[in-house]
């Protein structure tokens, strides 16, 4: 093997076991640390998510003491989103129609945000195009219309001046006084704004509202692929009557706990599966967390979930020894390719110093023919040009780049030119005393 080549190889070896090593440490971080720390961002520690993340840390400290949850708390569920994308932060709880949220992948599905049109039982409108012309309250969380709600009024066109924002402790004042005739809530199923509203109205007009039935979901789901349409299950906010009395067919927005991308599949599997395994356990000590889910597998979803998800998910999750060989196939498929052009790179340098040898070795035979020339005057020339020649043949044989036969019979030749040429300088002495021969190798 030319001795170039060896620190290529061991540059290859060492890249092998350095890039198994990473991907390693990578897919396994635990292994090389006594705790392995999972950044959540999770919006206001006193909200849903923030308790829930709580839940979640107190169950995994009892199933996976080496795997820590360090809670970053944030103003907002959007404010968590924007957290993961700007990396301050490994999983966030988010909704899934936030852009912020877009870059990441779903582990698990928290809760799910109905819309709901709501009207007073006594109402005569069935769709939302019976409401043409009235007034209709939108219930804020903060001030502010939620992105859901928003998009219902832009579907059916509802106008700005027909839209009468109201805070939660104002809708039973609008709804007694009838300010407005239909009430758009969003909120999850069980306690929240849509459970607050039902009982407002139960108060306000002594029974229950009547749901109306959004015929026009798929529509609405085409237009805005971020949400689904889903159906609320008949008496699904209970009491007497039952709210609703039929089931309802709406439109909803998933709150999930996002990873980014980056995150590695094994540490994504891992997660799903803890969350899977202590469900139960998060829904004794809290309520909301009775929704939990695992999210759909489909890849043509808005937000799809995490690759390691999936393969959790699906039975697939690979084990470390199979994590490892996969890894160290493919840094030696790259070590191979580079190897490969090495080995190309060595053939044209081998062939480049052929071409160079052969040159060199076919100057020999017309510095013979120039010692032997009666041009007296041509012997130094000749003699210094021979002198360039020998000290080339001895600086690659020493850098091991031509073999000792040809090195050989190189200073064999050369001898013989110096020989001549002392031959026929006057006296027979000259330049050729103070030029050294190589000397042949043993």
């Amino acid at each position: 093997m030319p001795r170039f080549l060896i620190p290529t190889l061991v540059f290859g070896v060492v890249v092998v076991l350095g890039v198994t090593a990473f991907m390693v440490w990578r897919t396994y971080p635990f292994l090389f640390s006594k705790a392995y720390v999972v950044r959540i961002a999770t919006g206001p520690l006193s909200g849903e998510g923030g308790k829930f993340v709580a839940a979640f840390r107190r169950e995994l400290a009892k199933a996976h003491p080496r795997v820590s949850v360090d809670m970053v708390e944030t103003p907002s569920v959007a404010a968590s989103a924007l957290a993961l994308k700007n990396g301050e932060a490994d999983l966030a709880v988010a909704r899934q129609d936030d852009p912020n949220a877009a870059e990441g992948r779903s582990i698990f599905v928290l809760r799910k945000l109905f819309a709901v049109v709501l009207v007073p039982a006594s109402s005569s409108a069935d769709s939302v195009s019976d409401l043409s012309g009235e007034r209709i309250g939108v219930v804020t969380a903060g001030g502010a219309v939620d992105p859901l709600a928003r998009a219902l009024l832009d579907y059916y066109a509802i106008d700005n001046k027909r839209v009468v924002q109201l805070a939660p402790a104002d809708l039973a004042e609008a709804i007694a006084k009838k300010h407005v005739h239909a009430v758009v809530v969003v909120g999850p199923i069980g306690p929240g704004p849509i459970a607050d509203a039902v009982q407002v109205f139960r108060k306000a007009t002594k029974k229950p509202p009547k749901f109306i039935d959004l015929g026009e979901a798929e529509a609405i789901t085409a237009r805005f692929p971020v949400y689904e349409k889903i159906d609320i299950p008949e008496g699904s906010f209970g009491g007497s009557p039952a709210a609703p009395s039929d089931d309802a067919t709406t439109v909803a927005a998933s709150v999930l706990l996002v990873a980014r991308a980056s995150l590695s599949n094994y540490a994504a599997g891992e997660l799903t599966r803890l969350l899977l395994a202590t469900k139960t356990d998060i829904a004794a000590s809290l309520p909301q967390a009775g929704q939990l889910a695992a999210p759909p597998t489909d890849r043509d979803v808005v937000l799809p979930a995490h690759p390691g998800t999936i393969a959790y998910l699906n039975g697939d999750t690979p084990d470390l020894l199979d994590e490892t060989m996969n890894y160290l196939y493919y840094a030696s498929m790259f070590t191979g390719a580079f190897g490969a052009l090495a080995a190309w790179a060595s053939s044209l340098r081998n062939r480049r110093q052929i071409r160079e040898l052969r040159a060199q070795v076919a100057r020999l035979p017309a510095l013979l023919e120039e010692a032997r020339t009666p041009a007296a005057e041509r012997l130094d020339a000749t003699e210094h040009e021979l002198d360039k020649l020998s000290e080339w043949f001895v600086e690659k044989f020493v850098a091991d780049q031509i073999s000792a036969d040809v090195f050989n019979n190189a200073s064999s030749r050369v001898t013989h030119i110096r020989e001549l040429i002392h031959k026929r300088r006057p006296g027979g002495t000259g330049a050729a005393a103070a030029s050294p021969t190589p000397q042949a190798a043993g």
